[in-house]
């Protein structure tokens, strides 16, 4: 028995980050939104979102830099960063929270449709949200995807009044991440 011990021991010792087998990661997870209005429709994406899921819990977090939102026009990208987001006062948006039930899927049986609640934090204000979604087991990645609206109102994004037939009060957003294992 205490040889048992030992040798359990020692691989949480040597293992890297201690039980990081039950962890997945991207630092390359895809946010996107969409705003239609009457004048024009307006995409942006961020291909370097962080996110991090906890196997063991369903626990994911998510974080981005707001400035890393790319758009098809420069001047689309420095509005919504000096006059819309203010990402030099607010600079990151996240998520924390948790799947709901996923303590209770066997591994190799997650259902597809999953529902995510947390706070989503953007333009420093956190809001609860309750989010459904897909999540896969393809080999040794979680991949999550969800599609999920934002009211701009509801995180106190003021959108001066010159721009308001340019853009939507709802924007559609969209999380495509695919996590690995941690080594």
């Amino acid at each position: 028995m205490q040889r048992v011990l030992i040798i359990f021991f020692a691989s949480i010792l040597f293992a890297p980050d201690g039980f990081s087998q039950s962890s997945y990661i991207t630092r390359e997870g895809a946010v996107s939104f969409f705003s239609s209005a009457p004048l024009e429709d307006i995409e942006a994406e961020n291909n370097r979102v962080q996110a991090i899921l906890d196997n063991s819990t369903g626990e994911i977090n998510v974080r981005m830099r707001i400035s890393d939102f790319r758009f098809s026009r420069a001047l689309m990208e420095k509005h919504f960063n000096e006059k819309f987001m203010e990402s030099h006062i607010y600079p990151e948006a996240g998520f924390s929270g948790f799947i709901e039930d996923f303590n209770t899927f066997p591994e190799d049986e997650i259902p597809g449709e999953v529902t995510v609640r947390g706070a989503l934090t953007i333009h420093g204000v956190t809001r609860e949200v309750r989010i459904t979604g897909r999540l896969e087991k393809i080999g040794p990645h979680y991949v999550c995807n969800a599609v999920f609206p934002v009211r701009v109102e509801d995180y106190d994004i003021r959108i001066p009044r010159i721009f308001t037939r340019n853009i939507a009060e709802v924007v559609e957003v969209t999380v495509n991440f695919r996590l690995a294992p941690v080594n």
